[in-house]
């Protein structure tokens, strides 16, 4: 492991975490209201335009994709204190490397070297 300040980024993990549950708790919430506000029923497309309900239908969709995509943020994070407490902190899940401190401090959750983690978008 690096020299690094495991309670800077155990601090920074748990703060990113919390940051990310309230963004959670929120899209949620949003979600939920458009389920009473559209009242999701027939009747409800009535007097509705096929376009308001088309834009409607994506805002929900986007609203979901967004709350997954924080949902795997939140699973990299729960990963990194993982490591922090197996003492694996700030090295790279695929090849071993170090994971530079400057991209640790950008991104306290990465598992993968810059170089990995290009080649595991990539696949």
């Amino acid at each position: 492991m690096p020299n690094l300040n495991i309670e800077k980024y155990r601090r920074m993990l748990a703060e990113e975490r919390a940051r990310i549950c309230d963004e959670i708790d929120a899209v949620e919430r949003d979600i939920g209201r458009d389920d009473v506000d559209g009242g999701q029923n027939e009747q409800a497309d009535y007097d509705q335009h096929p376009a308001d309900a088309a834009t409607d239908t994506f805002v929900k969709e986007r609203d979901i994709a967004i709350r997954d995509s924080f949902r795997d943020v939140i699973g990299r994070i729960d990963e990194a204190v993982g490591k922090i407490e197996r003492g694996t902190y700030g090295s790279c899940d695929r090849c071993g490397a170090e994971i530079p401190k400057a991209r640790l401090d950008a991104v306290p959750h990465a598992l993968y070297c810059l170089e990995c983690q290009d080649l595991v978008e990539a696949s």
